[in-house]
């Protein structure tokens, strides 16, 4: 077994956040880390579907120093069928916000807030209006955080329709 360093704690000049492409080593070995966690959370069943590379807009990776810590991403939905039924569709300019993750030991630091604030930023720049994400009943933390950042609740969307252990939000950017 070994000891995992615990992170001191970040002031804002150790904090970057970077954008980055979907496939560079950081964000896919935090992605990883992620899915073992949800996979033990919600009991071996891995609740994220995969995600076509293609339609993400923006990925970051949030660095402490030179060690990455977390990662967020988001991707285009504008158009799309969001499964509600009777040809429902994402409106345009809308993002879904994909694996928001801050390894275990950097959590309580603000990173996640920050990567979400950054990708907020991000998606304006691209000319989203709006955010729609899901997350889990597992991942209270999580809840917690998209609703004190101004997330609201929304009806499920796509994949997570009708699903009891999963959760979605929206927010106008």
């Amino acid at each position: 077994m070994t000891a995992t360093a615990t992170l001191p704690a970040a002031r804002p000049d150790d904090l970057t956040v970077e954008v980055v492409e979907w496939d560079d080593p950081a964000a896919a070995g935090l992605r990883a880390a992620q899915e073992a966690e949800m996979s033990v959370r919600y009991g071996g069943v891995d609740p994220a579907p995969a995600i076509d590379p293609r339609s993400i807009v923006v990925t970051l990776v949030a660095r402490v120093g030179e060690r990455a810590v977390g990662t967020a991403a988001v991707r285009d939905v504008s158009g799309t069928d969001d499964r509600r039924g009777q040809g429902a569709m994402h409106p345009a300019a809308t993002g879904e916000v994909k694996r928001v993750f801050v390894d275990a030991d950097a959590r309580g630091h603000g990173i996640a807030r920050r990567l979400m604030a950054e990708l907020e930023r991000a998606a304006r720049q691209v000319g989203f209006r709006r955010f729609v994400l899901e997350t889990g009943t597992a991942q209270p933390e999580a809840m917690c955080l998209y609703e004190a950042i101004g997330y609201e609740p929304i009806d499920s969307f796509g994949d997570h329709v009708g699903s009891e252990q999963q959760r979605c939000y929206g927010k106008r950017l």
